[in-house]
């Protein structure tokens, strides 16, 4: 009878613990939660200036091509979708070494909607398709495991297919590990 006392008082004092240690458990994985979600996102976007630097290089727009409604080419996509091509230069400022990790390149709109570049394949057959002489460029993820030495450049080319409407509104996001929450952003001004 004794022993069972006290495997009844061990057990109530067990379910007396359990939802104080539940609750910092949470607490804990909620607060790394928070951490990591403000790590990863984009809080700060600015627009880049002429003479801006960012993650070691100067950044500048050097195209972007508009496909899919007969004007660019000849190809006219089905509905309302237009496969959208930006190039990059960047020209690294400084010694980058790691610090293009985790490259994010995307294009948002005014409205809050965004898109992530096709994947690294099908952006090198489109490139191919498009042009079949042209060696195909990086996209930003490729591009960030080779960045620039100080003083040199570098091209980045990254391909989208987004609707139609969303086109007169868009802007090149770009951000890295090593500057988020900071991020850049370029105008499109495609019609």
């Amino acid at each position: 009878m004794v022993a069972s006392r006290r495997e009844a008082a061990r057990w109530w004092m067990a379910l007396i613990a359990l939802p104080p240690l539940l609750a910092t458990a949470l607490a804990v994985n909620g607060w790394r939660n928070i951490e990591e979600l403000s790590r990863r996102g984009e809080w700060q976007v600015q627009p880049v200036a002429a003479d801006q630097v960012f993650a070691g290089a100067g950044w500048r727009l050097e195209q972007a091509r508009l496909i899919g409604d007969g004007r660019d080419t000849k190809q006219i996509f089905p509905g309302q979708m237009r496969l959208v091509i930006i190039r990059l230069s960047a020209e690294a400022k400084r010694d980058i070494g790691e610090d293009w990790g985790q490259c994010q390149l995307r294009l948002t709109d005014g409205k809050g909607h965004d898109w992530t570049p096709l994947d690294v394949i099908l952006s090198s057959d489109l490139s191919r398709d498009l042009d079949p002489r042209a060696e195909p460029l990086p996209g930003c993820s490729i591009a960030s495991l080779h960045p620039p030495a100080k003083g040199e450049s570098m091209l980045i080319e990254e391909k989208f297919v987004l609707p139609a409407d969303a086109v007169p509104h868009l802007a090149v996001r770009l951000s890295f590990a090593s500057t988020r929450p900071h991020a850049i952003s370029i105008p499109l001004a495609l019609k």
